[in-house]
């Protein structure tokens, strides 16, 4: 489940310019947001405001650091949890980046 998880982020960050790097192992991922990639420049404000959307949305994301989301789900996640909480991630960045 970490390499569907890890692989489906990856898609999420060649959707989303906001979105700097992904990286991590197994079922642990940081997911690092910039106001711009060249400069990579941190969005702090971004990853608060993305924490509370997804909350409402049913998916509880926490932040670390300035500007990075770490993914650490239950060990028991199965491929439904994976893809429901990238769909879930993946309209949260579309609303907030329109």
């Amino acid at each position: 489940m970490g390499a569907r998880l890890l692989a489906g982020l990856k898609k999420l960050q060649q959707k989303h310019s906001v979105i700097g790097d992904v990286r991590g192992l197994g079922l642990f991922i940081g997911v690092e947001f910039v106001k711009d990639r060249a400069t990579k420049e941190p969005a702090g404000d971004f990853m608060g405001k993305l924490e509370q959307l997804a909350f409402r949305k049913g998916l509880l994301l926490l932040g670390c650091g300035k500007s990075t989301i770490r993914v650490a789900p239950p060990l028991v996640l199965n491929s439904y949890d994976v893809d429901k909480g990238l769909e879930i991630f993946d309209a949260c960045l579309t609303e907030l980046t329109r």
